[in-house]
Parts: C-alpha cells; sequence; structure tokens
C-alpha cells in the first residue's frame, strides 16, 4: 500500500484541508494522506504486475495462434502502445492472457481498489470495457471475458448491488477470485499491505505530535 511518508500532497496554505480545519500543518498532513488514498490504486496495480509474467512484445503475442501453458499479463500502458488493437477512450487496467487444458481465455480486466462504489462512472466504465472488445475482437484469437474488479470486496453479491445491478453478477469479481484468475496469493497481497498500514498509522500519529497547535491541544485537556 503506499505510504502516507512518500506522498506530497499539496505544499501550499490554499487546500481545501487547510480551510476545513483552519491549520496550515494539519491541512497539508491530510492533503498527504489522501494523496496517498489516490497512490494506493497504482500500488496494488503494481503488485499485481510483479506476480505475473508480463507479455513481452502485445503485438508479436497476438500473432501467435496457440499461446503457451500459463497465465501472461498486459498493462494499460502496453494496451496504449500497441500497434495491433485499437485505442478506445480508456482502456482497461489488464488484459490477462490466460491457458490452462488446452482451454486459452482472454480476460478484459477493471480493477477497483475500493468496496463502495460510483454506479454512474462505474456503468461508463462497463461499458467502456465493452467498447473496448468489439474494437478488437478481431485481434484477440481468444474467448474473451470481461471483469470489473473490487480487490477489497469478498461478496460477489456485495459488488453487484453496490453497482446499483448496473454491471451484471456474472461481470462482478471478488479480489480472492482475481487473484485465482491469475493463480497468486490473495492473502499475501492483503497481509503486505497491512504492514503497511501500520507503518501509516504510526507515521500519521507521530506526524500529527509534532504539530505545536495539536501537541498544546494535547497538554490542556491532559492536565483535566
Amino acid at each position: 500500500m503506499a505510504r502516507i511518508a512518500d506522498a506530497k500532497g499539496r505544499s501550499d496554505g490554499n487546500s481545501a484541508y487547510v480551510r476545513l480545519l483552519g491549520d496550515q500543518e494539519l491541512g497539508q498532513l491530510i492533503s498527504r494522506v489522501q494523496s496517498a488514498v489516490i497512490s494506493s490504486g497504482t500500488e496494488l496495480e503494481r503488485m499485481i504486475r510483479d506476480r505475473v509474467a508480463r507479455v513481452d512484445d502485445l503485438d508479436e503475442f497476438l500473432q501467435v495462434d496457440l499461446m503457451p501453458d500459463g497465465v501472461f499479463l498486459a498493462h494499460k500502458r502496453q494496451l496504449k502502445s500497441s500497434a495491433t488493437l485499437q485505442t478506445a477512450d480508456t482502456e482497461p487496467d489488464f488484459v490477462i492472457f490466460k491457458r490452462r487444458n488446452n482451454e486459452q481465455r482472454c480476460h478484459v480486466v477493471e480493477l477497483k481498489d475500493g468496496d463502495s462504489f460510483d454506479t454512474k462512472k462505474s456503468a461508463g466504465e462497463r461499458n467502456a470495457l465493452h467498447s473496448y472488445v468489439e474494437k478488437n475482437s478481431q485481434f484477440i484469437p481468444f474467448i474473451v471475458e470481461i471483469h470489473v474488479v473490487a480487490f477489497n470486496q469478498n461478496n460477489r453479491q456485495a459488488i453487484y448491488d453496490g453497482f446499483k445491478r448496473k454491471v451484471p453478477i456474472q461481470e462482478c469479481m471478488t479480489g480472492r477470485e482475481f487473484c485465482e484468475l491469475l493463480e497468486i496469493d490473495y492473502d499475501a497481497i492483503v497481509n503486505e499491505r497491512r504492514q503497511d498500514a501500520e507503518a501509516n498509522f504510526n507515521y500519521f500519529l507521530s506526524e500529527m505530535l509534532n504539530i505545536e497547535r495539536i501537541a498544546q491541544y494535547l497538554r490542556r485537556h491532559s492536565q483535566g
């Protein structure tokens, strides 16, 4: 998970957090927290990429009728730079190629780090995935499936309900199901991120206590 210590946030005194809290140092710290939250999704994508064999040359890979046995990942930058695939308004986060038991499939994936959803945005993302597949189905010589993954939700029905049923339940996928598809360890990723959460907790409290206004407040209230 992204660490607050590495996040920049806004360094000026004009952020909404400074206005909301009336303290520049605390506002800047909360801005860094928000920056780390946003970066956590990117960090999750990196952790997944590091655990799955990557397609070296996507255009060359797509020319092969019979792919090697295994699981192979192409990420968004590869999809955007491909000379074979047509670009869309937005590319998927991942395209996963998998061959097992003489069957090969292509999985087009939108990955979400959260477990609550902007229904309108998610429905648009789902439509964008289908548009991407329709544009490129002629270039992908595999059975294609679409998945919207909520990494931190372990109940597919909850994902379906969270999307207000705008995304078909067969396209909803939990984080654990996604890792099973990739043949990687879901719990190992969760545990690694939990360690970062402990570091974030300690860093956040330490930084708060270094803010003189907060230190004064605590001294006053600790004296009764």
